[in-house]
């Protein structure tokens, strides 16, 4: 679309137009559309007077459109530009749950409004797995030498006959240190993350 749903239609009730979108869009174009209308409209970035305004708006089209269950409401509503209805009781049933959801996605936009661009953007946008398999992994490493640390110093002790609160008290270092180690990596994964985010712009 050569215009946004701003400039047709400031915040219509149509959570599709207001993403720029049909209600044909698949996930992939409704994440890709309020990815780009974020980086216009986020108050950190944008000169608008109505920035936060419309930061607001995209989101709560967003949170709505990309949960499966919460769309498929919404699209059985009369607000919806899409042709499947439901009965008149359900029809106020999803609009309820539509208008709710709604409410909680603006309590959210709030909070991502307060946020640098950069931050905001590593944390709505990151895949799942693209941040949690190198936190797995990470962990599982650590585990891995801690375990091998442990069979080393049990394999000392017995070599040259330590006492068993020593290779007790040893053990419960390693333990501590595994587990301080573990949390010093996730707190460097996440700025990371975030770094990660900054570079590509």
């Amino acid at each position: 679309m050569s215009k946004d749903a701003f400039e047709q239609e400031p915040f219509g009730m149509d959570l599709y137009r207001t993403l720029g979108l049909t209600h044909t869009a698949d996930a992939n174009a409704i994440r890709t559309a309020y990815r780009s209308l974020a980086k216009k409209y986020h108050p950190d970035v944008s000169f608008l007077a109505d920035a936060h305004e419309r930061f607001v708006a995209i989101t709560e089209a967003y949170e709505v459109l990309s949960d499966p269950v919460a769309r498929a409401r919404y699209d059985r509503t009369r607000t919806s530009p899409s042709p499947k209805q439901a009965s008149p009781h359900k029809e106020a049933r999803y609009a309820h749950a539509t208008e709710t959801r709604q409410r909680t996605a603006r309590a959210r936009a709030e909070e991502y409004s307060r946020m640098r661009y950069e931050q905001f953007d590593a944390y709505a946008f990151d895949t799942a797995a693209g941040y949690m398999v190198p936190k797995m992994l990470g962990c599982f490493g650590i585990a891995i030498v801690a375990l091998v640390l442990c069979g080393l110093l049990v394999w000392l002790g017995g070599v040259f006959e330590f006492t068993k609160p020593l290779v007790f008290f040893g053990l419960m270092a390693l333990v501590a240190g595994g587990a301080y180690a573990s949390t010093t990596f996730d707190e460097w994964h996440n700025r990371r993350q975030v770094e990660k985010k900054m570079r590509r712009r």
